[in-house]
């Protein structure tokens, strides 16, 4: 934190007593000049001699309590400034060393009254706005904190300690939601700032995480959710929706005919972006947008009663991410009519055995320039989503469905292990498992989403997994290859078992 070294602009309390050739003012200034040139030793000693005939003169009491503090000896000095603020009670730096030296003693309270009293005898101190914002995210108040780093940087835009301090504690926030308004903030005082731009590009990536974008524009997702809507919706029906996104399934609800639409959405940026592009389609009679998870949400309050459909798209590229099934076994038990449906109705997590060139070059390496570099295998990771639509995936067996969950008929869906077998149906060089997911919208199959390794797609949010075998291994027509399944609830994982002969 800051130091302030100068002297109180209001003049002495008291007038000097008479010494021969003795000034007490013009021995406060060569100890200032002194203490300023590093020479605490002199210093010390004029002000010393200073208050042997001016006892109550607030200048050399506060430089002296800095003399204390720089040489470490805390309680002094805290005595010292506190004695020269009885005499000036309106003595700023005094105020704001003081608090130093209580920050340093871990007195934080009283620290932060001291930079308090110091702001509001002077509110455009820029480096006490940042001390204040210290201790404050030391006392864990983190929104007040960056408040007080937002301001030391509109007093101060090139205040590199203050920016600091505030990118520290935004790294430090509970949600980047909250660091995101902060970094704005700061790109509003200074726009050059490329820590500050990068630290808003992070915290909205987080956020609002880039794959909503092809999300909403992957056409086969959209027509699936409509079509299951479609065959769903009466025009008495209420539909509760966990994940707001956009907006886009609430709108094909209401535009569908429902009675009454309530979704919920846990970032708050996106429930208030949805709100307005509801708005904006003027849907915003039919749909209310909570800005709360699904397990916050109480019949009588937010939702007047249980609703007849409980629609969702709380799946992860592994189908079980997102909380979708606690977020489901909640709903379903609190939120949803005895008899109510939820789309989808069904879903499955797939897996086959593949091989091919392509993925093959995207997930593994072997020579490059003739030198073998196959040791780096051994450090990247045996999973790996699939980034890429356009790789040629060859499957060396039928899809099969290594869990799957009746979302409508079931109340729980515990944890499970098993034992997969897979027979190939064509012979090559097998790299490990391909496992990407399917969902039945209505329960009936009749409306169906499945990104399947074999479609392609320009724009795909679901990717499809790759789970890599120790090491590959060759597969004969007809031979099984078993396989271990699990899942915890969040995350499935899958590793080869053994290849039967």
């Amino acid at each position: 934190c800051c130091e302030a070294t100068g002297a109180s602009t209001t003049g002495g309390a008291s007038q000097p007593i008479a010494q021969a050739n003795f000034n007490p003012q013009h021995a406060l200034q060569t100890a200032m000049a002194q203490h300023q040139a590093g020479n605490l030793a002199s210093a010390e000693l004029l002000y010393k001699q200073v208050l042997q005939t001016t006892p109550n003169q607030h200048d050399a009491l506060h430089l002296l309590g800095l003399i204390a503090k720089q040489k470490g000896d805390l309680k002094t000095a805290v005595q010292l400034m506190r004695k020269a603020l009885n005499f000036n009670p309106n003595y700023v730096e005094a105020y704001v060393n003081l608090g130093a030296s209580l920050q340093a003693q871990d007195n934080l309270v009283e620290a932060a009254d001291c930079y308090r009293k110091a702001l509001a005898l002077r509110p455009n101190y820029g480096e006490v706005h940042s001390n204040l914002g210290v201790v404050l995210k030391a006392q864990q108040h983190l929104h007040e904190s960056a408040e007080c780093f937002v301001r030391a940087l509109e007093l101060n835009p090139s205040s590199a300690e203050a920016f600091a301090n505030l990118d520290a504690l935004l790294k430090e926030m509970a949600t980047p939601d909250e660091a995101l308004i902060y970094y704005r903030q700061v790109l509003v005082i200074a726009p050059e700032l490329i820590a500050a731009q990068q630290g808003a590009y992070l915290s909205l990536t987080r956020t609002v995480p880039e794959w909503h974008v092809p999300m909403m524009n992957e056409q086969n997702r959209n027509q699936a959710y409509f079509d299951a809507l479609k065959a769903a919706v009466k025009p008495d029906t209420t539909v509760f929706e966990i994940g707001t996104g956009s907006g886009l399934l609430a709108m094909m609800a209401a535009k569908l005919g429902a009675k009454h639409v309530t979704t919920c959405e846990t970032v708050s940026l996106i429930a208030e972006t949805a709100q307005q592009i509801i708005q904006d389609n003027q849907y915003d009679k039919n749909i209310k947008v909570i800005a709360k998870k699904s397990t916050d949400i109480d019949i009588g309050a937010e939702l007047e009663a249980k609703a007849d459909i409980l629609m969702s798209e709380i799946f992860s590229s592994e189908l079980l991410g997102e909380h979708v099934l606690p977020s489901l076994e909640d709903a379903k038990k609190r939120l949803l009519k005895p008899q109510g449906k939820v789309i989808p109705a069904a879903g499955s997590i797939m897996i086959a055995l593949f091989t091919g060139d392509d993925i093959r070059r995207n997930l593994l390496v072997e020579d490059a320039f003739s030198f073998n570099l196959q040791g780096f295998n051994k450090i990247v990771s045996n999973k790996r989503l699939i980034a890429r639509n356009d790789l040629n995936i060859e499957l060396l067996s039928d899809g099969v469905a290594a869990f799957s969950f009746d979302f409508e008929g079931e109340s729980t869906f515990p944890a499970q292990s098993k034992t997969v077998q897979m027979t190939a149906t064509r012979a090559d060089l097998c790299y490990g498992l391909v496992q990407w997911m399917r969902l039945d919208m209505n329960g009936d199959q009749k409306v169906m989403f499945e990104n399947h390794p074999s479609q392609t797609s320009k724009v795909s949010n679901w990717q499809q997994c790759a789970y890599l075998f120790d090491a590959p291994i060759d597969v004969t027509v007809g031979q099984v290859v078993m396989v271990n399944a699990a899942h915890n609830r969040a995350v499935p994982w899958f590793w080869l078992q053994r290849l039967e002969v």
